[in-house]
């Protein structure tokens, strides 16, 4: 069991820009990396200080429409993203509120993002070229008050996510690190230990996203859902599945109007096979494949993900 709960306090969340592309919400990107926290989000860490590391890749060559059909408005269409990123926890010692264990985290990354977008004109017009690439900071996520609640065969977490428009941004440029608005975000999540073997896990989130003043542009509100199945087949290794579902649930718009008279509303589901290997009782690390499909309104790819805790 410690070695399960190990497992999970290195899997639990981080938050950066993972993509950047055409497609829902500006710039078809999100503040929150879809996929992060699916195994054991709802395991808070210890009392005291702990420090993670994450590297995601993401990789996709399409970019799907309204209907979740090939966007034929891009003539040429490739995205690659590496992100490596870090977080630090402090669960206040002693501390307990509402009954709960009370965690304040911070999280920041550096993605590097390579975009080949060509919008596709009528002939004879050459494609018009909208892509590029861009490395630096992503927004700094906060998390100022989280909430931890453990019993014997389940543990839950709840608390306000919030993303502060700190990350590298131009408005002149095509793709940025940073999105430049804020984004706040009630989350809850649960674990489930039924016996030493077993674990399910569920997160859910909520984004509300503000306008970023350069643009005007108010991208919609988004909903996502992660969740994991898995199974320790022996002492140091647990593997399963684990996915996502992520449904944009407002409009975006800009300067009053609602974006492709649609409202430019994206959705994807992503599902894939996970494994971890607790080294020690605390160091272990968590390799995730996440493959997308039945995307409408942004891209559809796979992403990659490595995740470790650093024992203090």
């Amino acid at each position: 069991m410690k070695n399960i709960k190990t497992l999970g306090r290195i899997a639990t969340a981080l938050t950066w820009a993972v993509t950047c592309a055409a497609g829902a919400t500006e710039a078809g990107g999100n503040s929150y990396p879809l996929g992060v926290e699916t195994v054991f989000p709802g395991v808070m860490p210890p009392e005291g200080f702990h420090m993670y590391f994450y590297y995601v890749h993401y990789e996709s060559t399409r970019n799907e429409n309204n209907v979740g059909d090939t966007n034929q408005r891009l003539a040429d269409y490739k995205i690659r993203s590496d992100v490596v990123a870090s977080r630090v926890d402090w669960v206040w010692p002693g501390v307990r509120l509402l009954g709960a264990t009370v965690d304040t985290r911070a999280a920041l990354s550096v993605p590097t993002l390579e975009v080949k977008l060509d919008v596709a004109r009528p002939a004879p017009l050459a494609p018009l070229d909208r892509g590029g690439s861009a490395t630096g900071l992503a927004d700094l996520q906060l998390a100022p008050v989280l909430l931890g609640w453990h019993a014997d065969t389940y543990h839950q977490t709840a608390g306000l996510e919030v993303y502060l428009p700190s990350g590298t941004y131009n408005a002149a440029r095509n793709v940025n690190t940073g999105r430049h608005y804020y984004q706040a975000a009630p989350i809850y999540a649960l674990t489930v230990l039924p016996d030493a073997f077993q674990q399910y896990d569920l997160k859910l989130r909520y984004g509300i996203n503000g306008k970023n003043l350069h643009t005007a542009y108010r991208s919609g509100n988004e909903f996502t859902a992660e969740f994991g199945v898995g199974y320790r087949f022996y002492p140091h290794i647990l593997t399963g599945l684990n996915g996502y579902i992520y449904r944009q649930t407002t409009d975006d718009r800009q300067r009053g109007v609602t974006i492709n008279g649609d409202g430019n509303r994206g959705s994807v589901n992503a599902l894939g096979p996970f494994i971890g290997y607790s080294f020690t009782q605390k160091f272990t690390v968590l390799l995730k494949v996440q493959s997308e499909f039945k995307a409408k309104n942004r891209p559809e790819g796979t992403r990659t993900w490595l995740q470790t805790k650093v024992p203090f």
